[in-house]
This record gives C-alpha cells, sequence and structure tokens, in this order.
C-alpha cells in the first residue's frame, strides 16, 4: 500500500499525471489491510478497548462483563459476515473505473475480515474458559 500511494503522489505532484488505478489500489488495500489486522489485533487481544471498569471489577463481574464485550463483539462481526456477501454479488456486475476488476474482489475483504474476527472471538473465548476451568 505505501508503494501504491507513493506512486499516485509522484505521478499526481512530479510528472502531473495523477495514476487513477494507484489510488484505487490504495482505497482497496486500505480496506483489506484494515479488515485482516483487525482479526490479528482481537488474536492478540491488542484491539481498542477502554478497560479502566473491567480492571476495577472484582472476579465475576469482571467475567460477566467480558463475555457480554465478546458477545457483542460476535454479534456485530457476525452480522458483517452474513450480510456481506450481498455488496459482492453486487459488484459481480460492476467493474472498477481505474482497474480491470470486478468490485466484488475488493467488496470480498470485509465479509472474510469479519468472519475471521468471529472465529477468532469464538476460539479466543474456548480458550479462556479452557484457562479459567483450569
Amino acid at each position: 500500500m505505501p508503494v501504491v500511494i507513493g506512486w499516485q503522489v509522484v505521478a499526481r505532484f512530479l510528472l502531473g499525471a495523477p495514476s487513477m488505478w494507484a489510488e484505487e489500489l490504495g482505497r482497496y488495500l486500505l480496506v483489506a489491510a484494515t479488515m485482516l489486522c483487525s482479526a490479528i489485533l482481537i488474536e492478540k487481544n491488542d484491539h481498542i478497548a477502554i478497560e479502566t471498569v473491567v480492571k476495577m471489577l472484582p472476579g465475576r463481574p469482571r467475567i460477566a462483563l467480558t463475555w457480554l464485550r465478546d458477545a457483542i463483539s460476535l454479534t456485530i462481526c457476525g452480522l458483517i459476515a452474513w450480510y456481506g456477501p450481498t455488496p459482492v454479488g453486487i459488484g459481480v456486475r460492476q467493474s472498477s473505473a481505474g482497474m480491470p476488476i470486478k468490485m466484488s474482489l475488493p467488496c470480498l475483504a470485509i465479509p472474510v475480515g469479519a468472519a475471521l474476527m468471529a472465529l477468532i472471538l469464538v476460539l479466543g473465548r474456548i480458550n479462556r474458559q479452557h484457562q479459567q476451568e483450569s
């Protein structure tokens, strides 16, 4: 992505001939990186979270709150993964303006990333449950 965006800057400002494909590809790569890296952050438990209240709670309420957090996150990721294929199906009939690809390809990053996040949330919850029982 930095190479593509760098090329776009050089083409636009130094060569005076902006490249439409570089702008689009940079945007598509940003969405794909955001979705896939979000899954990695969830797996490493490095995603954005406000833990002030959670850390102040004793054992059982803390566990209940983390269950609630995971349930809400799983619901949102599940909904995105479930409804995400709709834009992918629509994108099959549309072509990119700057590149010779169907719009279904860039749209695919959203449901795939959400499904991956949901899977990691479930596996992480199972792993934490086994650790708590041990």
